[in-house]
Parts: structure tokens; sequence; C-alpha cells
């Protein structure tokens, strides 16, 4: 491997590293990014005054002016296209307790007798039957729908899958479940596909459910605002129950001996089960929302020689926010990367002043929203103020001002993720980069594809990824401070964050004047 990274440098040294004067000027830049600067703002942006920058609260914007003052002070103005600094964009929030379920006369509490998870629209479904149809499968060696019709009926099914005596499954036909238990979204997938009206789940395992899924089930859903576009929520309403709730609606509808006996009966004779249970079922949806304003804040530094190319680098400046009395500052997630933006920002203006501005365009936007979904760089990515065609790379700083467990108390890494997912060219340049500036241990453990962490999906570069932008992802891992109050700017590590930084800005500085644009090689 080593050799094939030598030989890449080799090919690409002429144009892209062999010019000494370029080099040194390159140099000379990076040293203005310093561990004490970036210690001065990130006191700044990581401090009590900035209420732990949740996206669409007042800390939030507090942040984004602070940022906006700082492209201000170092003269990268606006882009043209938008005006000013903020890309604004709508939130909107549906909180979860608003969904009313009555089963004859009963009302079926939330979170004591059913639960969901919040994403379909309003509706006022009335039915005089449920339609109950074993495990929800259907599949080439069992199928509990068959030519039956589902077709505007309340449906029910039991979560799992039928097994033998002997605990095998029926459709595995061995001691390992079939991906119909692991993924019960296949089973909401087929419902929706055959029309039912509703779907209820008998959740097996009810109370920890709760447990484990409470804050996604308690706290509203966050999305973006795509007035208009009722794709984005599902009309089928999929509603979890207990066994003992489940059980009542199996009485009142004729079948006296439970849901247990029922599923114990299919796995003994293999026999689907259908039910028609003549209870009325009410489901009433009247979901109580609000909506919020969040920016992204972009700064534009225009190329001298390619202008309509341009290199992203990007940060997510927002948080969690305060929790009663607690205020999660964010040092680290991702107040590093904010300040590191800022600090790369501001030596490319003072390039910029000295007559050395980049051929490329380059835009340094700071986005929100990344802790609800990454909404923020969602939004950009889907009304881009630069074509996406131009947008030849995108370089993400998220989390890298501390150690993981895994590098203590060696400091001198960054985990890279991406860069050669989309282009062999990108990873070759970050590689000769690193090895001729700063020589810090580029660890790719977080780019295995079989990484079970995901991180490749988890921050704003992904927007770009998905469109076929290369993407370089800068981060340094988690620790035992990740979304906790305690992570405090007295934990990070400036040093250490200055080396990044550098990485950063020369890794920018040849993207933004090689001659050629990375390739896109790979289908990733």
């Amino acid at each position: 491997m080593r050799g094939l990274v030598v030989l890449a440098a080799c090919t690409i040294g002429s144009t892209v590293l062999g010019q000494t004067n370029v080099d040194s000027l390159a140099s000379r830049y990076a040293k203005t990014i310093t561990g004490k600067d970036l210690r001065s703002r990130l006191e700044i942006i990581a401090s009590d005054e900035f209420e732990g920058r949740e996206t669409g609260k007042e800390g939030q914007k507090k942040a984004a002016a602070y940022i906006k003052d700082r492209f201000i002070e170092f003269g990268i103005g606006p882009t043209e296209e938008l005006g000013g600094y903020y890309q604004s964009y709508k939130l909107k929030l549906t909180y979860p307790d608003t969904v009313n379920l009555l089963v004859g006369a009963d009302t079926v509490r939330f979170l004591k007798d059913m639960y969901y998870f919040p994403g379909f629209g309003d509706m006022l479904l009335k039915a005089e039957q449920v339609k109950y149809h074993g495990f929800g499968i259907s599949d080439s060696k069992y199928d509990d729908y068959g030519a039956e019709s589902i077709e505007g009926n309340v449906v029910m099914i039991s979560s799992g899958e039928p097994k033998r005596k002997d605990g095998t499954s029926m459709i595995t036909e061995t001691a390992k479940p079939s991906d119909w238990t692991s993924d019960w979204s296949k089973k909401i997938v087929l419902a929706q596909s055959k029309g039912a009206r509703a779907l209820i789940i008998i959740d097996q395992n009810f109370a920890s459910s709760v447990v484990q899924f409470g804050k996604f089930i308690q706290r509203p859903l966050i999305q973006l605002d795509a007035s208009g576009d009722t794709e984005r929520e599902s009309n089928m309403p999929i509603i979890f129950i207990t066994t003992k709730m489940a059980d009542r609606i199996l009485r009142a509808g004729g079948y006296k001996k439970g849901h247990k006996k029922l599923e114990q009966g299919i796995g003994k004779s293999g026999v689907p089960q259908r039910l028609e249970m003549g209870i009325p079922i009410t489901i009433e949806v009247n979901k109580n929302r609000e909506e919020l304003i969040a920016e992204n804040v972009l700064g534009f530094m225009k190329g001298t020689e390619k202008p309509e190319e341009v290199v992203v680098v990007t940060a997510h400046y927002d948080h969690l926010g305060r929790k009663g009395d607690d205020i999660y500052n964010g040092a680290d997630d991702d107040g590093s990367g904010t300040t590191t933006l800022l600090e790369i920002a501001q030596a490319f203006a003072q390039a910029q002043k000295e007559g050395n501005g980049p051929k490329r365009s380059i835009l340094f936007m700071t986005v929100s929203g990344e802790e609800k979904g990454l909404l923020g760089s969602e939004f950009y990515t889907d009304n881009p103020v630069f074509p996406l065609a131009n947008t030849i790379a995108n370089l993400n700083i998220d989390m890298i001002g501390r150690i993981d467990k895994h590098h203590a108390p060696d400091s001198n890494y960054v985990y890279i993720i991406g860069s050669d997912k989309l282009s062999t060219e990108l990873h070759q340049l970050s590689e000769n980069v690193n090895s001729t500036y700063t020589g810090i241990e580029l660890d790719y453990k977080y780019n295995d594809e079989r990484d079970p962490n995901r991180f490749y999906y988890r921050s704003d570069h992904y927007n770009f990824a998905k469109n076929r932008i290369p993407v370089i992802f800068y981060f340094t891992g988690v620790h035992e401070d990740y979304h906790q109050p305690t992570d405090t700017v007295d934990k990070i590590m400036f040093g250490k964050m200055e080396n990044i930084a550098r990485l950063i800005f020369h890794t920018a500085w040849e993207l933004a004047n090689r001659e050629d644009r990375p390739k896109v090689d790979k289908a990733e």
C-alpha cells in the first residue's frame, strides 16, 4: 500500500506540490493558524452565552451572528446569490402526543398501551373491523397475506416470525431468525404496498422498547419544512401496542385464547391465521406542530482563474442546546470544527489580501441542523448556491479536538473518512499533502464499509457525497463527553487542533490551486 502512495505522490507532484514558490506561500499562511487563536475563538463559541447552539433557538442565532462577523472581519464576502451571509431554511417540529386511538369504547393510552414514531400526517380514520394477519410476512416459504386483499383495512400483526416447536424459524429453517424479525420496516413497507389504511404491531417487548426508543418517541420530530411535500409524511399510521391490548382486541373480536396461543398455533401447524374482528376502531391524528427558522452561514472567496469551480469547506456550528440547568456547550462537537474553519478562512483571507488568492473559489460554510439529522447541509445540497456540478470537493470538519480510547495518550492522529470513496486522486492528494507538510497519522479505521458506527453517513459531508462530490471527513473519534454537558473547552487539545487545521488548510490550498479538479472515478 505504501508503495502505491509513493508512486502516486511522484505522479501528481509536478502539478500539485512541485512549485516551490507556491509551497512556501502555503506554508507561510498555514503557520498563521495557531492553537492560541483556536482557543480564543472556541472559548467564545462554546461559552454559556451561546446556550448550546441548538438549531432554531436563540443560542444558534447568536453563534451565526458571531461567525458572520468573523467573515466580515477577515474580508470574506457574502455570496451574491444570497445577498448576505445567511442561507435561511424552515424547520417543522411535530410533537408526539397527539394521536388518539379508540378500540371499541376503550381509549388506548400513549406510552401505557401504545406508542408510535412521529411521521404520519393528520387524519381521522374510522373502521368497523380490524384484520389480523399473523406476522405480516409475505415470503416464498410462508405468506400471511396470500391472495387476500387488505386494501383500505386496519391490519394487526405480531412482531417476529413463526417458529416451530423446536424453536427453528419456518423461513430460515434454522435457529437464526430471518430479516423479517431483525428489520421490522420490511413489514411496514409490505403493508403499505398492499394498501393497508393503518398498521397495528403487537410488540412483545413493549416496556423495553419504550425505554430503548423513548427519546425518539417522546421528543418532537424535526424535519425540513417542504411545504406541499406530502411524500415526507406517510398516510399510514403505524402504532405499536402491548400484548395485553392485543388480547383485548382479539377477545372483542371473538378470539378468546389470546395472541400467544394464536402465534404458537401458526408455528405448530405451519398455516397462516387470518381473522376478521368486528370491533370499531378510530384513529385520530391532529398533530401539534411548530415552525422554526435556522441558518447556514456562508462566506465566499472568489477564485482568480477558475471562479466557477468551488471547493466547499464545512463544519456544523449547532449543538444540543440546554436541558434544564445543563448547557451542552459542544466544545469538541463541533466547536472544534467551527473554529478550525474560521482559522482556515482567515489564513486564506490573508493570502488573498497579499495578492495570493486561490485560483478556484472557496465556500466556507458553517451549517446548522446537523444534530437534527444533517438538515442544514441537506438543505444546501437540495438548494445549492453554486451548482453541485461545479463543486469539486467538500472538506468537512467535525470533532477534531480530543483523543479517543484507541489512541490515548498519543494525540498526533486524525481519522480520515471518505477520501477514497469517490475519487482516487483526492485520496492520493490527501496522503501526499500530509507527508509533505504535517506528518500526522492518518487513521482509516472508520473508513471501512463494515464499520458498525457508520460515521461516513453521520456528518454533513455525506449530503455532498451522495451527490457524487468527492469528500474528506476529518474526525478524531468519540469520547466519554460526547453529547454530554461535560464537552467543555478545558478538555480540548489545541496543539492537536492546530496540526489538523494546517493539514486541512494545505489540502484546501492544493484543491483550489492545482491544475485539474479531482476525478470522480469510483462508484462508491
